[in-house]
């Protein structure tokens, strides 16, 4: 699939063009940046890619089959639809967008041109997390009763458009725990009944900077999830505990993950290394294959994601 990447920003730089241009079934062939100046040195940095000056002459360009959008939260819904008009596949950037209207005009919009829509939660191609999500649905960790997820980070505050609440949504919910979020979803298969959370408020940008929750899924398992933008820890993941087992990704999650898997059974436990691919491009393969591969998140998934993010930041007790 011959993608053309929407934005030039860090990420896009350092994560999703290496990830296009490593691809064996995907490959970069544009880009637009926010100005002509970004989108010169782009496609300077990543020869072979066409710099285009506006995403109406991206679209006109035949050779484009696809586009992942790499720009402010706040833009994602309108360039959605503008891709999708024009007869191409989508995928964005996590979170989908910044409530639950918009992620649904995106995924009418999708629906109507019959092209895909994907959502950037490429921690469902973990290994690690693809071995636990066969764990459970296998039964071999026996009935699902608590997970626990946690991503603690730290960064400064930022100084472009994550610091304004308008544009980004959130800031370490959108920018990590979302993540998070999903992979708790995924391994209860189930929709969240109940939430109940506290919140810190970052008193610069009046955005989330650290939160810690606990969700009740409509199946009955619960789960717990924490994270903050303040205080970095090396062992960030994820851990399933059920009836005849557990199972934990215990630095799965981050920058550097990490392939290893825990499993236990009482007293007794158990490690194993499994190998780690460029998450990016698996993302990329994942979406291309015929059909879609069913790891990947769908437009319903960033849906769910949004509608559980703003839930906690509206339920959650603030400090």
């Amino acid at each position: 699939m011959r993608w053309g990447l929407l934005g030039t920003g860090l990420h896009a730089r350092q994560r999703i063009a290496p990830a296009l241009v490593a691809c064996a079934h995907n490959s970069l062939h544009g880009v637009v940046g926010s100005t002509p100046a970004k989108t010169a040195a782009f496609s300077v940095e990543f020869p072979g890619c066409v710099a285009y000056d506006s995403l109406d002459a991206m679209l006109a360009d035949a050779a484009i089959e696809a586009v992942f959008i790499c720009t402010p939260n706040d833009q994602h819904r309108a360039q959605a639809e503008q891709i999708a008009a024009a007869g191409r596949h989508v995928l964005v950037e996590k979170p989908m967008a910044l409530d639950e209207a918009d992620c649904r005009a995106m995924i009418d919009a999708c629906r109507r041109a019959g092209v895909r829509l994907g959502v950037g939660f490429q921690q469902r191609l973990h290994p690690v997390h693809r071995e636990i999500r066969r764990l459970i649905e296998a039964k071999e960790l026996g009935q699902v009763v608590l997970l626990r997820a946690e991503w603690h980070t730290a960064y400064p505050p930022w100084t472009n458009w994550r610091a304004n609440a308008g544009r980004a949504g959130s800031d370490v919910l959108a920018a990590v725990g979302v993540h998070a979020l999903d992979l708790l979803c995924w391994f209860a298969g189930a929709e969240v009944a109940d939430v109940a959370g506290i919140i810190d408020i970052s008193a610069e940008t009046g955005l989330d900077q650290t939160l810690a929750a606990t969700l009740r899924f409509a199946n009955g398992q619960i789960a717990t999830i924490s994270m903050t933008r303040r205080a970095r820890a090396p062992m960030n993941g994820i851990w399933v505990w059920g009836s005849a087992g557990m199972a934990g990704a215990p630095s799965s999650l981050g920058m550097a993950p990490t392939g290893l898997l825990v499993r236990g059974s009482g007293a007794e436990q158990r490690e194993s290394l499994l190998p780690m691919p460029d998450l990016s491009a698996a993302q990329f393969e994942a979406f291309a294959a015929p059909g879609g591969a069913p790891a990947y998140a769908t437009g319903e998934d960033g849906l769910r994601s949004v509608a559980l993010s703003r839930r906690l930041l509206a339920e959650s007790r603030r400090s």
